[in-house]
């Protein structure tokens, strides 16, 4: 799964967009994005890693990085959905 798939995964299992933020860092969200090069560039990254975080008031939360963009969508997808679905029942 690619970071630009991850909304439409995540509608399609009813968890609203609000939720998450692809690519950026917002408030009171679940963010999952490539870590910055050490230049400061944000197309790509300089090794590959991307992190998942809750971002509440500036600050970082359950902060996790991963070794490529696929296993960060996966961890994020399953952390929601299993939310969605334990939250229901």
């Amino acid at each position: 799964m690619r970071a630009g798939e991850l909304a439409g995964w995540l509608a399609a299992a009813g968890v609203a967009d609000a939720a998450v933020s692809v690519d950026a860092e917002a408030d009171r969200a679940w963010c999952v994005r490539a870590v910055a090069a050490e230049d400061g560039t944000a197309d790509g990254t300089a090794d590959g890693t991307w992190e998942v975080f809750w971002c509440e008031r500036g600050g970082r939360f359950e902060w996790t990085r991963f070794d490529d963009e696929s296993a960060a969508c996966f961890s994020l997808f399953g952390r929601l959905v299993w939310a969605r679905l334990a939250a229901s029942g």
